[in-house]
């Protein structure tokens, strides 16, 4: 699956006839339907399915995919990431961001002197936390508008306010 966005990961069985919890990690911009092929990402293999079900249960998602009738074969899949392909999302809101949007793209200050690249993307509870790597030092920047200006999609660069020091 050339192009392979991970949209959630598999935390547990749920039941008896093969659901599973998962997280979601496009914070609900995108909700697979039923028939929607998406490969299960395992530690050494990766597995073709498809979406049966998916449903919201508090702050996860309950998911029934094909093959997987049972509480045993269930948890096999137990901590394996469930990806689409890219073209398969629709695109985020002007607000909203998948993280595989943000990772990669340079930052750049306000002023517009290089900050760095984005390396990665994390939830810290009620916000999401840019990883920026800048030559051998790695630092976090909240991604709230206080530590990020803008992200400008058509430029592909994240820009940060300038700081002293």
């Amino acid at each position: 699956m050339g192009g392979a966005i991970t949209i959630a990961l598999i935390r547990r069985p749920h039941g008896l006839k093969g659901e599973v919890v998962v997280t979601d990690f496009t914070e609900g911009i995108f909700v697979p339907g039923p028939g929607l092929a998406v490969v299960l990402l395992g530690p050494t293999c990766q597995v073709a399915t498809a979406v049966e079900g998916w449903r919201p249960r508090g702050d996860s998602f309950l998911a029934k995919l094909a093959g997987i009738d049972d509480r045993t074969a269930a948890e096999k899949y137990r901590d394996w990431r469930v990806a689409v392909p890219a073209e398969a999302l629709p695109a985020a809101p002007s607000d909203a961001y998948y993280e595989f949007e943000l990772v990669g793209l340079p930052v750049e200050t306000t002023t517009g002197e290089t900050a760095g690249t984005v390396v990665a993307v994390y939830s810290a509870g009620p916000h999401d936390v840019l990883v920026i790597e800048a030559g051998e030092r790695t630092y976090d920047v909240p991604f709230v508008r206080a530590h990020v200006a803008e992200v400008r999609r058509g430029e592909k660069i994240v820009v940060v306010p300038h700081r002293e020091g």
